[in-house]
Order: C-alpha cells, then sequence, then structure tokens
C-alpha cells in the first residue's frame, strides 16, 4: 500500500462520511429528554430517598427491554429522580421487584465488575458530542465503577476513574440507590446551560432482564443515540486548583544487600481555568498502590498488553485509542526500579476540538544495571466530523537511551447505523532507516448488542519503530477477519450460544507466508449456570504448524462466583502440548472473596532450535495464583496476593519465574485523598526483592 493510494482512500472516506451527515443512521436520534430538577436542599446519600427534594422531582418511568424482546415493557419497572446543585448531580433509582427476596447484590470492591448482579448505569455524554461518554455503575450496596465509552461505542476505557458517592438499600417492593456525581469529575463547555446526553440502564440479576428508559432498544454503547438531559444552569466544574501531596517511606532489600529506608514525598496539581480544560502536574509521584500483573497462559508468540493502574497516566488516555498502538503509556518507566522525576498532562475540549499533551521525565534502568534520563512526550489533536466522526494526529518523541519518534494521523469513520471505517498511518523517525518506516491501518467495523464484525488491512513496515508504542509485529501485511454472534436461542435446554471466529492470514515484505491463524470457540450454555467451551485453533506461524483444541467448562451461577476448568492438547512451536488450566472465583458474603488460577503444561518431542519455553527438548511449565480479599467497605479493603510458577511466557511483558507475594491495606479515607500499607516480595533480576511502604495522601479542593 503506497501513501498516496491511502491518502486517496482516508479522502474519500472524509467526504463520504462529512457528505453523509458523520453517520447520520437509518435510525432517528431518541426524542426521549428529561429535564433535571434544581434544589438548594442538602441531600443526605443514605440509600433512602427521604429528602424533601427527591419527593418534589419529576419521576422517570416507563422502562423498556434493550437486549432480548427489544422494546418490550420491562417485567419489572424502574423510577428514576434527577436531581442537580451548583456542584453535584443527583441520580435516585426506585428498583421494582416482586420478589425482593431476591435480589442479588455480592460486590462491595469498587471498581468490581457487577453484571449478572443487580446494578443500575449512568451514562452521561457532557460534550453533548454524540460520540463520547463517561458511565458511573453501581448496585444495591453503593459499589463504584465507572469508566469511559469512546467514539461512539467503537471502544471502552476502564483507565479513567471519578470521585462520586453512592449508596443503596433493599426495600420492601424492591431496591433503592443514591447517587451523587460532582460536576467536578467532567469536562464539559462554558455555558450558562447544558444540555448532556443521557442514558439510565438496569440489569435485573434473577431474570437476566436488560432495560433503560427508552422504547427503541438503544445499546448503551450508541452514545449517538442517547435521550437529552437539560435545564443545568449555572454549573460549576473542577476547583481551579487541586492538590494532593504524599509523604512514605519504604525499606527495601534483596540477597546481598542490605535493607535500605527510602523516604520519600512527591505533589500531584490540576489546574483547571476554564471546565473545558484541565492542566495536570506531577512531581517524584509514587505508584506503589498499584495492583499487581496477573500472569495468565498466553500460547502466542506475541506480546500481549497489561492495563495501565497508574493514576498520572489515566486521565485523557481514552483519547489515544486507535487501531494501531502508536502510544502505550506502559512503556514509559515500566519496571521496578524505574521512576518517574516529574511530569506535565493538559487534557480537554474545545468546541469540537480535543487534545492531549504529555511529558514526562524520568529515570529508567537498562538491561546492564545503568540508569538512563529519558523523556517522553506525546501530542494528541482530534477533530469532529458531521455528527459522529472524527479525525486525528498523533505526534511522539523519545529523548535518552535512543532518540525516536513518530507522527501518525488517523480517523473513525461513521457511514451508516452501527458501521464505521478506521483508518490510520504513521511514520517513525530516529535510528533506523527511511526505507520501511511508514504503517498504515484501515478497517470495517459493525456491531450491536449482540454481535460484530471486522475486516481489517494492516502494513507495518520492517523499519517502522515507535518508542512509546505497542507494536508486536513489524515487516508485515495482513488481512484479519473477525465475527461474533451471541445467540439467545430462547429454548429452555440450550438458552445461549456464544459464537467467535477469527482469521489471520499475514505476510512480511518479501511475500513469505509468516502466519495463518484460524481460530473457532464455541460457548453453548446449557442453563443458566453452566457452559461449555470448545475451541479449535489451526495457526500456521512461521516454519511451525500450531494446532491446539481446548475443551472445557465454566460453572457460574454469577460472575462474582464461578469455576472454570479447560484442557488443551495439540502441537505447539514444533513440539506437542497437553496442558490444565483452571480459575476459581468464590464470594463467602459481599465482603469476603477468594481468586484462585492456575495452569499447567507439558511439552514433549520438541525440535532443536524452537522457540519454546526452556531449552530442553522437554519439559513443563506451570503458574500458581491466588488472592485473598476482605472489603470492610467500598473505600477500605485488605488484600493478600500470591503468585508462583516456572513459566517464561515467550514475549510476555511480565514472565513469571519464581515467587510474588503482595499485601495492601487500603483506605480511601475522603475524596481524592489514601491511605496505604504495602509489603511485596518479588525476582528483580537474579534475586527476591522485598519491599514495605507506608504512604499517606492529601487532597486540598
Amino acid at each position: 500500500m503506497t501513501p498516496q493510494w491511502f491518502a486517496g482512500l482516508v479522502s474519500t472516506l472524509v467526504i463520504l462520511s462529512v457528505l453523509g451527515g458523520g453517520g447520520r443512521e437509518a435510525r432517528a436520534d431518541s426524542s426521549y429528554s428529561a429535564r433535571a430538577t434544581r434544589t438548594d436542599e442538602p441531600i443526605t446519600i443514605d440509600g433512602k430517598l427521604d429528602d424533601p427534594a427527591w419527593r418534589a422531582a419529576p419521576v422517570l418511568t416507563g422502562w423498556h427491554r434493550n437486549r432480548i424482546e427489544v422494546g418490550k415493557i420491562a417485567t419489572d419497572q424502574t423510577e428514576v429522580r434527577i436531581l442537580y446543585d451548583r456542584d453535584n448531580l443527583y441520580f435516585g433509582f426506585h428498583c421494582l421487584d416482586a420478589h425482593p427476596e431476591k435480589i442479588t447484590a455480592y460486590t462491595v470492591q469498587n471498581e468490581g465488575f457487577l453484571h449478572q448482579e443487580d446494578n443500575v448505569t449512568v451514562i452521561i455524554d457532557t460534550f453533548h458530542d454524540h460520540r463520547n461518554a463517561y458511565y458511573f455503575w453501581t448496585n444495591p450496596l453503593g459499589v463504584r465503577t465507572d469508566g469511559r465509552i469512546v467514539d461512539d461505542g467503537e471502544a471502552f476505557s476502564t483507565d479513567w476513574q471519578g470521585e462520586w458517592e453512592a449508596q443503596g438499600s433493599i426495600v420492601s417492593d424492591g431496591w433503592v440507590v443514591e447517587m451523587r456525581i460532582p460536576f467536578s469529575n467532567f469536562q464539559f463547555p462554558d455555558a450558562e446551560e447544558h444540555t448532556f446526553g443521557l442514558l439510565l440502564d438496569r440489569e435485573q440479576a434473577r431474570t437476566q432482564e436488560w432495560s433503560n428508559w427508552t422504547p427503541d432498544g438503544v445499546n448503551s454503547a450508541k452514545v449517538s443515540r442517547y435521550p437529552n438531559l437539560t435545564g443545568l444552569r449555572e454549573i460549576r466544574g473542577r476547583s481551579p486548583a487541586i492538590l494532593t501531596a504524599y509523604a512514605s517511606t519504604q525499606i527495601w532489600g534483596s540477597a546481598g544487600s542490605g535493607p535500605e529506608l527510602v523516604p520519600n514525598a512527591g505533589l500531584d496539581a490540576v489546574l483547571s481555568p476554564t471546565p473545558w480544560m484541565s492542566l495536570k502536574l506531577t512531581v517524584n509521584p509514587d505508584f506503589a498502590q498499584v495492583d499487581i500483573d496477573q500472569d495468565v497462559l498466553w500460547l502466542d508468540t506475541e506480546e500481549h498488553t497489561i492495563p495501565e493502574r497508574r493514576p498520572f497516566f489515566r486521565e485523557g488516555n481514552d483519547l489515544f485509542i486507535a487501531p494501531m498502538q502508536i502510544f502505550f503509556s506502559r512503556r514509559i518507566a515500566p519496571k521496578p526500579h524505574d521512576r518517574v522525576v516529574g511530569g506535565v498532562l493538559a487534557v480537554g475540549k474545545l468546541d469540537r476540538t480535543a487534545f492531549s499533551v504529555l511529558d514526562v521525565q524520568s529515570r529508567e534502568e537498562r538491561p546492564d544495571g545503568t540508569v538512563e534520563n529519558v523523556n517522553a512526550a506525546v501530542t494528541r489533536v482530534q477533530q469532529d466530523l458531521g455528527k459522529r466522526s472524527n479525525v486525528s494526529a498523533l505526534g511522539i518523541s523519545r529523548v535518552g537511551d535512543v532518540t525516536a519518534g513518530v507522527a501518525g494521523a488517523d480517523s473513525n469513520l461513521h457511514i451508516y447505523e452501527e458501521i464505521f471505517i478506521q483508518a490510520q498511518a504513521a511514520k517513525s523517525f530516529g535510528p533506523t532507516p527511511d526505507k520501511g518506516a511508514e504503517a498504515f491501518h484501515v478497517g470495517v467495523h459493525r456491531f450491536n448488542t449482540t454481535s460484530e464484525f471486522w475486516l481489517q488491512y494492516e502494513d507495518i513496515g520492517e523499519s517502522f519503530s515507535s518508542p512509546l508504542g505497542y507494536i508486536p509485529i513489524r515487516d508485515k501485511q495482513s488481512v484479519y477477519a473477525h465475527a461474533y454472534y451471541n445467540w439467545f436461542t430462547r429454548q429452555k435446554a440450550l438458552p445461549r450460544i456464544d459464537m467467535t471466529y477469527d482469521d489471520l492470514w499475514r505476510l512480511n515484505h518479501a511475500g513469505e507466508q509468516t502466519r495463518h491463524l484460524r481460530k473457532l470457540r464455541l460457548q453453548p450454555y446449557v442453563s443458566d449456570d453452566l457452559a461449555f467451551l470448545l475451541d479449535a485453533q489451526i495457526d500456521r506461524n512461521g516454519i511451525y504448524q500450531n494446532n491446539i483444541g481446548t475443551f472445557g467448562f465454566v460453572v457460574f451461577p454469577n460472575d462474582w462466583q464461578s469455576l472454570t476448568l479447560n484442557t488443551l492438547s495439540g502441537s505447539f512451536l514444533g513440539g506437542n502440548l497437553l496442558g490444565l488450566n483452571g480459575a476459581l472465583n468464590l464470594k463467602l458474603g459481599p465482603r469476603f472473596a477468594i481468586k484462585m488460577s492456575g495452569s499447567y503444561t507439558r511439552n514433549w518431542e520438541v525440535p532443536e532450535g524452537s522457540p519454546l519455553w526452556g531449552t530442553a527438548s522437554e519439559g513443563y511449565q506451570w503458574v500458581l495464583y491466588g488472592q485473598l480479599r476482605y472489603q470492610f467497605t467500598p473505600n477500605l479493603y485488605a488484600r493478600l496476593t500470591l503468585q508462583r510458577g516456572d513459566a517464561l511466557g515467550i514475549a510476555d511483558l511480565n514472565a513469571v519465574r519464581g515467587q510474588v507475594i503482595d499485601g495492601v491495606f487500603g483506605w480511601h479515607y475522603r475524596l481524592g485523598s489514601d491511605v496505604f500499607v504495602v509489603y511485596t516480595q518479588q525476582p528483580v533480576g537474579n534475586a527476591q526483592e522485598h519491599r514495605a511502604l507506608a504512604k499517606v495522601s492529601y487532597t486540598y479542593y
């Protein structure tokens, strides 16, 4: 694919998108609208809806199903009241239920996964741009889970975290939850009166019925079709300045080196001169509270990504979502002894232009043990087109151990209802030849509530290099097709079947086939509590033919209590392979949770020169993982994690060799403020390292 051909294609797609209204779909947007009621009375968030202001607010009801039998009246109705004051938006849900004794609520951990227990979600499009939204998800226990919906549902980001309150209770005719969401969580236009896009969702556990307050089956991901929330006058966003100071002390040591006491202190500041823009500054941030990365059995030769959990990098991270991951924040100071010295992040949206500018100075450890000063800088600008489409530009530089950079552009063009086209081009600069330093991507996607499909072409030059990106394979020309269908059969014996098919075909620029992967996955549900897993994979990867079959089952009364057991066998990287994987999630009441997983694989008759784990022609690998967690309240918890094994992933970021222990006591004692006491033990280099740390942070609003 030549740059001229690619530029011509993108130009044509942009013109079609704009002429078509930027993706004006066949279905009309929702005509539903609600008006928030202003209150000057204080609202107590206690899960009771007994404040006088609630009784005076209008009631939204008339909910309809939006997953199965779309558009039919919900079996049990939901009543919602919406209030606001200068600083907060309030939602009061009364979820009626004919059998309140069967209401399910087990998750107490904030950022927990709440599907298959009773829950409600508030989703808000604050710029009313029909593309992006914040979601706030809770259950009868007042758990808080949040994140971002991006590009009209094309992607979700759990990196973003807000500060808000929720409290619920079970009552005689159902359950109630109150939510207080400060406007300081959002960015929005600077105006006297605002209209937000708003969707309200409910999931009922015992019937597995999903419903919302529109009759036309709006998918919660389709921001472009949200109803409107009007009447928000004279609201205030973030304070002009928010300061978070922390102090910590840690002791660390390893075999061959005595214990070392390391006191530390740092400061974060968020400056918000306008509601639509924030400037975030950090000096000597500490990431000791970051959760351990759980290892998984990864039967592939390509690196897999792990999520960003470090607070400074989370805000605005969703803006960098693109088909080719040219920027991957985990590339900045990724190892245990790396340290961020300071950084600045500006993020916002003015009219129809969104932007994020990041600059970070860090000290990073090299493989030979030396420490290098590294500067990483990233700029992203995104321009809305028409109603739902956009085009973006991206620039990246890394100066330190190498001096390199990338410049690129991409677009997300919505042509028709649930169909969009993505295109991206990039060129790298640095200590590599100019020839083959380009990368291109074009793909067509379609998705709705129960199915998805994409077909995409990608060309990565043999010399292309992104110093802060996730580009696991270079020198490739590939075609990738993916299809998924979630079939609700409405048969009692086989109520649901999930089907997935993937086909990847790849060449290098010399015209040689380097991979052809075909994978079929079937997951038939024989009841609400039991599903089987059938997985067949044929993978011609380089000189090896990898054929792997998987059979297993999942026992899952719900997402918080499940047992998974899979067996696998076949050939992998020239040798024979036999393995077993298992996982158990168990909740003993609402506060105590156990997670355990393990994998064991045996390989034999491996030919000499194969990159399979280890160096012997026969061998095995194993990993065990366990976590105990006690949640005193949603804001106070204790957690102990143990990971042990002998498994060298072929390209993993965090291969398992040895033992990892991670113990944490955490208390989120006020908005933006935390206390952590941490003990960790993990292999670093050839030694087992021990660390004990105490940290307290306090946020000034």
